[in-house]
């Protein structure tokens, strides 16, 4: 019996060694992550209500006018000048907006402005919405994903066997300076048409091969529910398609467009929907609300993250944010590497990087906060998963396996 004890002391004491070393670490981790700027922080709520404020008051308006989609979308800031009036900028800073404004169209919410730090040149909110010297500078393709060459009827962008895509608008609450379709913004809003739409849908219904179908634009949810159920009604009566979705940046640029109406249409139709938190100070309370309305009425939310350069190409920031998603239960799903888009340069980063950041997750954050890390190939021949090749190798003599610790194990 006393060496059954004695072994259990020493099992303890080993255990207890170990359990230190792991506290070691995540509080290491915790140490760098504090230092990401999140949406609910104490600095994140007085920027956002001060600049709030000031948009209130320059625009005569009210809370409830502030709570309105389309009122925000109404008094979206669209101009250099219209920056002016609630931030200090340089002289070089404002002739480089307006210089790029006139080539690249921008509008931002009164919601998503009012998060920028301007005294940040890194606030990852600016950098994402504000029109930037950088593109100019001539760099990548139009359309990268070759999606004019992947359209075999209407508003249809296919590139997998049994799923594809349906473009429903070019508009979006806040147009992303790293947007992968910034070709098709233009000048003007513009929804698409029914007979576009129709010509789509009648395709998806005269090939049974197609079981997935998302919609996306610009921001699918800028139609109206009215618009929205006339789709889904449609592609519901499509046997074959057993699964919607719809792509949305709503729930980080204009959360107020979520409420019961549009949750209740989208569970009626058992939608699924992929959206864009790229930063964990976009995670705010007023999106996690919109968050809170969809999940409980039992719509599936993932996220599909931007890898960008300066914005969160950092492994703390990834996971950070992740588990922010987690938290707030939004499932990560995909960290895109940023696409060779014309005039994006600014953000690009080397796929090294993102295995970096992939490498470091590993362990040290629980396996529901590990979006895949994808690359998006040229000519629009689909995704390809990114995985950090050390992690095993194989020869004659079995299987090595390298733990999130770098340590070595073998198999044979």
């Amino acid at each position: 019996m006393k060496n059954g004890v004695d072994s259990i002391d020493i099992n303890r004491k080993k255990s207890l060694i170990r359990s230190k070393e792991l506290d070691n670490i995540a509080i290491d981790d915790m140490e760098h992550k504090s230092k990401v700027r999140i949406g609910f922080s104490e600095f994140s709520n007085k920027l956002y209500t001060n600049t709030k404020n000031k948009i209130l008051k320059e625009l005569n308006a009210s809370e409830e006018d502030w709570n309105y989609p389309k009122w925000q979308l109404k008094n979206r800031i669209n101009d250099v000048d219209e920056i002016l009036k609630y931030s200090n900028l340089t002289k070089e800073e404002y002739e480089d907006i307006k210089n790029v404004s006139e080539k690249y169209r921008f509008a931002i919410t009164p919601y998503y402005f009012s998060l920028i730090d301007f005294d940040n040149p890194h606030c990852p909110i600016k950098l994402q919405s504000i029109p930037n010297i950088e593109e100019f500078k001539e760099f990548g393709q139009l359309d990268p994903m070759n999606e004019e060459q992947s359209n075999p009827s209407g508003k249809i962008t296919r590139r997998y066997p049994n799923k594809l895509i349906i473009n429903v608008t070019n508009a979006c609450p806040m147009y992303c300076r790293h947007c992968q379709r910034r070709r098709l913004i233009g000048n003007v809003d513009k929804n698409t048409s029914k007979k576009d739409i129709d010509e789509s849908i009648d395709f998806i219904k005269n090939n049974p091969t197609i079981r997935e179908v998302l919609i996306t634009g610009g921001d699918a949810l800028l139609l109206s529910n009215n618009k929205l159920e006339n789709i889904f009604n449609k592609l519901s009566q499509i046997n074959h398609v057993e699964i919607i979705r719809i792509g949305t940046r709503t729930l980080a640029t204009l959360p107020f467009r979520i409420d019961d109406e549009l949750a209740v249409l989208l569970r009626k139709y058992k939608v699924q929907v992929s959206t864009q938190f790229n930063h964990a100070c976009e995670i705010t309370p007023e999106a996690v609300k919109a968050i809170d309305i969809l999940v409980d009425h039992g719509i599936l939310v993932r996220n599909q993250m931007v890898l960008l350069h300066n914005v969160n190409d950092n492994k703390y920031c990834i996971q950070k944010t992740n588990e922010e998603l987690q938290k707030y239960r939004v499932i990560p799903y995909y960290l895109f590497h940023p696409k060779d888009i014309k005039s994006t340069k600014h953000f690009q980063v080397d796929i090294s990087k993102g295995l970096e950041i992939m490498k470091h997750l590993e362990g040290r954050t629980s396996g529901m906060c590990k979006p895949t890390y994808v690359y998006n190939t040229p000519l629009g021949l689909g995704k390809v998963p990114l995985v950090p090749i050390e992690n095993i190798e194989y020869d004659e003599d079995g299987y090595k396996f390298t733990t999130w610790e770098n340590k070595t194990i073998k198999k044979h």
